[in-house]
């Protein structure tokens, strides 16, 4: 059977976008939409990271998820899940997905939604191989970008579970695809750098389009990245 273009397939399963959101950016949105105009998911669930393994010195879970609030209130096919900040400890990918598998059955497409760097760092990820026993990967590549080779034990593994983004959500787990969307040069690091090193005024005009304006705003008015030293 042809698989449909996602925009005809019926919608079912879950898309899962983690992250720091320190800050959440208009380049976060637009992975979770592009996710969703290639897969055919009832929505994205947002993930703020509690205690991410492989960052350190990260706001607080309070204000992240303010931020990512305030960014996504208007938003009806997002929802923000905060398991990850009410974890205690590191927060691992596996653990997520294993206690979400666990809570919505065996038979939910699940689909774990990750940046092209994100899938070139797969497998310095604890037990990646793990993953796909209980989601889908898709990832995305953006148009114009250089990308380091991805590790041979990492093409191997993924190299039977290959299939189409629209064919995902058919099954609940086990699969790997790879979806595209346009450039976006927004960057949490980049921001966080603009916001400590320039005026307030003169930054939001370096981040133009970079940042929901309520987002902006809650920077400014509770003092984080150093916005309020100018």
């Amino acid at each position: 059977m042809r698989n449909l273009p996602s925009t005809l397939a019926t919608k079912r399963g879950l898309g899962l976008l983690g992250g720091t959101f320190d800050p959440v950016h208009t380049g976060h949105l637009c992975l979770a939409s592009a996710a969703l105009s290639a897969i055919p998911l009832v929505r994205v669930e947002l993930f703020p990271a509690g205690e991410p393994w492989q960052k350190s010195r990260i706001s607080s879970g309070m204000h992240r998820l303010n931020m990512l609030r305030i960014a996504v209130e208007y938003e009806p096919l997002f929802r923000i899940n905060t398991s990850e900040l009410r974890r205690i400890g590191p927060t691992y990918t596996i653990d997520t997905v294993k206690n979400l598998r666990e809570e919505v059955g065996p038979a939910m497409p699940l689909v774990l939604i990750l940046g092209i760097d994100q899938w070139l760092n797969l497998s310095t990820w604890k037990n990646w191989a793990e993953l796909t026993n209980y989601v889908h990967i898709a990832y995305c590549r953006r148009e114009g970008t250089v990308e380091k080779p991805i590790p041979d034990q990492q093409i191997a593994w993924a190299a039977d579970k290959i299939t189409a983004p629209e064919a995902l959500t058919q099954m609940p787990a086990g699969r790997i695809a790879q979806f595209e969307m346009a450039p976006h040069r927004a960057s949490a690091t980049e921001i966080r750098r603009t916001i400590s090193t320039q005026p307030y005024a003169q930054a939001m005009k370096t981040l133009d389009g970079w940042l929901h304006p309520g987002v902006a705003q809650y920077i400014r008015s509770h003092g984080l990245y150093g916005a309020m030293r100018h």
